[in-house]
């Protein structure tokens, strides 16, 4: 009986000492499971730390350390000296280290002295990341302090315990600095990972038992009543049994214990655990697991499994299940869920001690969208669907490897004509409806004739046809591109017609990159307004073309910038009957210090295109305001005309801004017209008349300019509240000679008068010219017959009359 309590005794200490072990390295587990995408905050580390250290030894330290380097420790109280060490640089445990990379397995050192003070157990477990080896998972167990604090449920207090740390010729004590005998002690053999320790447990009197024995045979011989004897050892046994009911108890309330901490902690987590036995096709869930399956029964088929998993993880899942792996191994798979589907990531490594598969298992659907909504913003568009500028260059270099063209293709860049203007006279929201439309229109397009297409800036799309297209049938092609994806469309409850600009380019024919392939295109279909051409097809020389502007540009932004080479003329306005001045026409001009005079219509149009219009224009308005003090100051009181470009008058901005610049920089009661083009009012015709009436209200003037170069006609702009018309000097140079020019200035002069608009004639270089648009009843003239454009120094003492 004695020996029987001695035994029960040490298999209930060396249980209790077995799983305190267990659930203390159970810590570096729950770190790596709770680990997918190889990142943590302090906050989320010590979250999960604090619960682990919650259900284990108080003296337990958790930390981690990516590449070796310790950056968190729980508690960081007395540890802060560890943080920031590398633990390669520690030569004493660079073979310990290597080890547990090596075989992918927690490693044990200790008890040893710790770098923050004090003896203890340090366990590693390396993570990693695919094949790659990521960083360690760190438990400290303080010695002696973690194996004292397990006290023996002893039956006498005649017993001693002993564990011990077997070496490969010693025994070293851990806890009472007993000497090993094997023939003194009674002994069981724990594996602590890759350690081996022994428990001990003797009586402290070894002849206890039989002292025992002689005293009842001489109380039997004495009293000489066997019943006595029997009475006595009826006692003992009901001790020794209460002492192993006890033992029992308390060993099944451990194991309670620790299953609620095991579920406690996976479910903070999210990770769920199972084991499955060799050659079975059933494997035993946690209560967590069980969860993430949606099952009913913690014991799961795998054959159901299977039925649900995507078949394209099918037999990987299998060959993951089914095999007893070396090193730990991992799989990620989808699986239908009462209809839903999910991501999981699973992870598993064989047990030797058990004969079992282990695993882990997370649900990562959160991690798989959020890495979805990733791709998608990286590659498409948020608008129209398509694919955006950096997906289409990847899928022009997957047809081109090592940027040879192997085959015929042509690629087209087409932009929505106008498009740069509509956003400030129609909003964003027109143009997201507007730009949606034509993308459906240009995916049924490109589905007809197998290409690509994206959408690769605002108003702009990219065709990719697998094919070379030229002359004739590429014309052929383009023309029926516009009327699918372009034409009519309606947006915002009004129809429009939308034409494109195209640009055509040959990856084929050129050894450069994805992206420089997609430039050569845009470069050719920015050349489109300029020519007026529905396309264009890349060369080398549009190429110098647009660097030589790129360089005009900057030249003129630094013009503008120290307010230097620009300045400007006046070209006198008079009364057709006495050459009386009546006003001017305000005119920039350019004198670039290396290229000389730079015509007006070659860096204003460079001024539209890279929107440095509007700070050109506050230039001018600027300078014509100081220029107007001037002229008062020498008694000169005249209407001044200032050009509005396009791009100006589409400004949703321009009367506030005219209106304050007037109030500002000019003097006082100055008039001031404002010359517009045809292209302008025709491009949105109730804008422009709507813009046009405010700007009446706001004292300006409204001239139309060049009038009869465009398609307009004096009875299509009666609607527009015009004050004056500018015909354009094509039709005075020959009107002298030519009689229909001089009917077509008369009409233009009778239709202008019933409007009750002035009429201004451009372009006057002789006194015949000067007769004629007289005798026509045109009202005002301009030209070098008058005089050539002015300096405001020699407009000040001109005198039109001399």
């Amino acid at each position: 009986m004695h020996e029987i309590e001695l035994s029960a005794a040490l298999n209930s200490y060396s249980n209790k000492l077995e799983k305190a072990l267990d659930n203390a390295l159970l810590g570096p587990y729950l770190v790596r499971a709770a680990m997918r995408d190889f990142t943590y905050t302090q906050t989320e580390f010590e979250t999960l730390a604090t619960e682990i250290l919650t259900h284990s030894d108080g003296s337990q330290t958790i930390q981690l350390a990516p590449k070796g380097v310790i950056q968190y420790s729980y508690p960081l109280t007395s540890h802060e000296s560890v943080i920031g060490v590398d633990l390669f640089k520690m030569q004493s445990i660079q073979e310990s280290l290597q080890t547990a990379i090596d075989t992918q397995k927690m490693r044990i050192d200790g008890p040893k002295e710790l770098a923050q003070g004090g003896q203890g157990l340090v366990a590693r477990l390396p993570i990693f990341d695919q094949n790659e080896f990521w960083g360690f998972a760190i438990a400290v167990l303080r010695f002696p302090e973690f194996i004292a604090n397990l006290s023996p449920e002893s039956t006498s207090p005649s017993h001693l315990y002993e564990v011990w740390q077997k070496t490969a010729n010693n025994y070293v004590p851990l806890l009472n600095n007993h000497r090993f005998e094997q023939s003194h002690w009674s002994t069981y053999n724990l594996d602590v990972e890759n350690q081996h320790w022994v428990v001990g447990i003797k009586d402290e009197f070894a002849y206890r038992a039989h002292v025992e024995f002689l005293v009842l045979l001489l109380i039997a011989l004495l009293l000489s009543s066997v019943s006595c004897y029997l009475i006595t050892i009826t006692c003992r046994l009901r001790e020794h049994e209460q002492n192993l009911e006890k033992l029992v108890q308390k060993q099944t309330l451990e194991l309670s214990e620790q299953a609620l901490e095991l579920k406690q902690a996976q479910s903070l987590s999210g990770v769920g655990s199972w084991h499955l036995s060799p050659d079975k096709s059933i494997r035993q869930l946690s209560s967590q697991a069980k969860s993430l399956f949606k099952e009913q029964s913690k014991a799961q088929s795998i054959t159901d499994v299977c039925k649900k998993i995507d078949s394209f993880y099918k037999n990987s899942f299998l060959n993951f299940i089914h095999t007893k792996p070396s090193s730990p191994t991992e799989i990620e798979y989808t699986i239908k869920l009462n209809g839903e589907k999910r991501w999981f990531h699973e992870h598993a490594e064989w047990n030797p001690k058990t004969n079992n598969l282990v695993g882990t298992i997370k649900d990562i659907s959160t991690e798989k969208q959020r890495q979805h909504e990733l791709y998608q913003q990286a590659h498409f568009d948020s608008i129209t669907g398509l694919a955006n500028r950096h997906y289409s260059e990847k899928y022009i270099a997957s047809l081109c490897p090592e940027d040879q063209y192997s085959s015929g293709l042509t690629l087209l860049c087409a932009e929505i004509k106008g498009y740069r203007q509509l956003e400030d006279i129609y909003g964003q929201d027109y143009l997201n409806e507007l730009q949606t439309t034509i993308a459906n229109r240009l995916i049924e397009f490109s589905d007809l004739h197998q290409a690509f297409c994206a959408h690769i800036k605002p108003g702009c799309f990219l065709i990719l046809l697998k094919e070379a297209i030229f002359d004739e049938k590429l014309a052929a092609l383009l023309d029926k591109l516009q009327h699918q994806v372009g034409g009519i469309i309606e947006t915002a409850g009004s129809a429009h017609f939308y034409h494109l600009y195209i640009g055509v380019g040959y990856p084929h024919l050129q050894n450069i990159d994805a992206a420089e392939q997609i430039n050569t295109a845009l470069i050719a279909m920015n050349e489109c307004p300029r020519t007026q051409k529905p396309f264009t097809v890349y060369s080398q020389s549009l190429k110098e073309k647009l660097i030589a502007q790129s360089n005009l540009e900057s030249d003129l932004r630094h013009a503008l910038a120290a307010n230097e080479q620009l300045s400007m003329v006046y070209q006198p306005i008079v009364n057709t009957i006495d050459g009386t001045l009546i006003g001017c026409e305000a005119l920039v001009r350019w004198q670039h210090p290396v290229r000389g005079f730079v015509s007006p219509v070659e860096f204003i149009a460079i001024a539209e295109q890279s929107e440095l219009i509007n700070l050109l224009s506050r230039w001018i308005v600027a300078k014509v305001a100081e220029d107007c003090h001037r002229m008062v100051e020498n008694n000169i009181r005249i209407k001044v005309s200032i050009n509005l470009s396009r791009k100006q008058f589409s400004d949703v901005h321009l009367v506030k801004r005219l209106s304050k610049e007037k109030a500002k920089l000019f003097p006082a009661n100055q008039k001031i017209n404002l010359e517009i083009t045809e292209s302008a009012l025709f491009q949105n015709t109730q804008y422009a008349i709507n813009l046009m009436h405010e700007l009446k209200l706001a004292g300006f003037n409204l001239s139309l300019d060049d009038f009869g170069t465009g398609y307009s006609s004096l009875s299509s702009i009666q609607q527009f509240p015009l004050d004056n018309v500018k015909i354009d000097r094509a039709f005075i140079c020959n009107c002298v000679d030519n009689p229909r020019d001089g009917l077509f200035l008369q009409t233009m002069s009778d239709l202008a008068h019933q409007l009750d608009l002035t009429i201004t004639a451009e372009g006057v270089e002789s006194s015949e010219q000067w007769q004629l648009v007289s005798d026509k009843g045109i009202d005002y003239i301009q030209g070098y017959l008058i005089s050539m454009p002015l300096s405001i120094d020699d407009f000040i003492t001109f005198d039109p009359v001399a």
